[in-house]
């Protein structure tokens, strides 16, 4: 199984411990390291070190530092990675073409999505995932929580498909297909001294602290220069909402995902007619990149919710 590159990375016949070894190291770094790769992998830390150790016997190589230093990847490492990368996509898609001779859809389809973007009544996401599961049952989904940062940088590099998430700035290199609103609302925890209060004025906002999440409205937003400077953050919701309930922060979340929340007490929407404001979200792929049979199908389930 050659690893074609300027240099002579090889393995003298090809075999499934090679692809098992070099499906152990993906996950490495991916995960940023021998320790982190054991939730994903599912194996215990002597054994990934084992794993790593015999593919760099086996390529006559030395892949990465791991010790007191923490882990990186040497020059030979960050090569063999991205040949291993593109033998595993070519893998996949081979296996997506012979189906798709076949009449059927297979390999493995990968979406980010922004953390909680599927509270928008809009996306139903869940809705198309069963639908197109139910019609295509031997397509790997893999779904990711991410930012939107880190979901434009993926979806750039090639290592998702489709993207889920805010993009006010996109760049060139995407393009979004499909766009929903999501309404995004300002709260506070009920140990707030805003929680009670009808009506907030400047100087309230002002006097309390104020946590900036992935849902805040942006330097362009007049709402944004009502806000006091941010003095917490958090890019995940859950985080968020935690900051809120202490009573200590206010902060922008979807106003369907807080919803228990305000029902229960724990936090409240300050006015709307203030604070409240909307975002697009928006359904992102790679710019030129080819709509093949998977992804096509993919797109025809979420017409299917999105269009109603």
């Amino acid at each position: 199984m050659p690893l074609h590159s300027k240099h002579d990375y090889s393995i003298s016949k090809a075999s499934n411990t090679d692809i098992r070894l070099l499906s152990v190291f993906i996950a490495v770094v991916e995960s940023g390291g021998l320790t982190q790769a054991q939730e994903p992998l599912n194996i215990a830390l002597s054994s990934i070190s084992t794993y790593i150790q015999d593919l760099e016997t086996r390529l006559g190589l030395k892949l990465c530092n791991r010790g007191r230093g923490g882990f990186s990847l040497t020059e030979n490492g960050r090569e063999v990675y991205r040949e291993a990368q593109q033998l595993f996509s070519a893998v996949q898609q081979f296996n997506a073409n012979v189906a798709t001779l076949k009449g059927r859809l297979a390999g493995e389809l990968q979406i980010g999505i922004l953390d909680n973007s599927t509270m928008s009544p809009k996306t139903r996401v869940p809705e198309v995932i069963h639908r197109f599961s139910e019609q295509h049952p031997d397509v790997h989904i893999s779904i990711k929580v991410l930012s939107s940062d880190e979901i434009e940088e993926e979806l750039i590099s090639g290592s998702l498909h489709l993207g889920i998430g805010l993009f006010p700035d996109t760049k060139q290199a995407l393009r979004a297909l499909v766009s929903f609103p999501v309404t995004i609302d300002l709260y506070c925890g009920s140990q707030s001294p805003l929680f009670k209060k009808e009506v907030i004025t400047a100087d309230d906002l002002q006097s309390t602290a104020y946590a900036k999440g992935c849902y805040s409205p942006d330097i362009k937003s007049k709402l944004f220069h009502q806000l006091p400077a941010p003095t917490a953050s958090s890019h995940l919701s859950e985080g968020l909402a935690f900051l809120i309930m202490s009573g200590r922060y206010i902060g922008y979340l979807p106003r369907r995902y807080s919803a228990n929340w305000v029902n229960n007490d724990e936090m409240r929407a300050l006015p709307e007619e203030q604070f409240s404001h909307e975002l697009e979200l928006s359904l992102m792929v790679r710019r030129g990149e080819a709509v093949g049979p998977m992804m096509r199908a993919f797109l025809e389930s979420f017409s299917a919710f999105t269009d109603k």
